[in-house]
């Protein structure tokens, strides 16, 4: 996964939980971005099919502001090495909404664009 992505986790009352999984980007040399197996989720309160991201993120280095475990919208982050979840941290998600994110993540394939 390159590009963030908007997916729902369907809920035991039949509702959805809307998230967005960003995956955190590094450059590969000329070669341009890689994944670093590292994918933050964050909670998404509307879930109306946004279409803010056209270029892969990418950051320099820490920026100055609130760090991701202090801001409400951020239920935690997945670890992946091989493309096989190693775990998770945060504790907003149940185990179960865990790993319906972690097949989802690992299962994702790019649309052709």
């Amino acid at each position: 996964m390159m590009h963030p992505v908007q997916t729902s986790i369907p809920q035991v009352d039949g509702s959805d939980r809307y998230v967005v999984i960003e995956p955190v980007l590094e450059r590969d040399g000329d070669n341009g971005l890689r994944s670093t197996g590292v994918f933050k989720i964050y909670k998404d309160a509307f879930g109306d099919e946004p279409h803010l991201f056209t270029e892969p993120a990418e950051s320099d280095g820490p920026a100055d502001e609130l760090p991701d475990e202090d801001k409400p919208d951020y239920p935690g982050k997945f670890l992946f090495e091989n493309g096989r979840v190693q775990h998770f941290e945060g504790q907003v998600l149940s185990v179960a909404e865990q790993a319906y994110l972690a097949v989802f993540i690992e299962t994702y394939q790019e649309p052709d664009i």
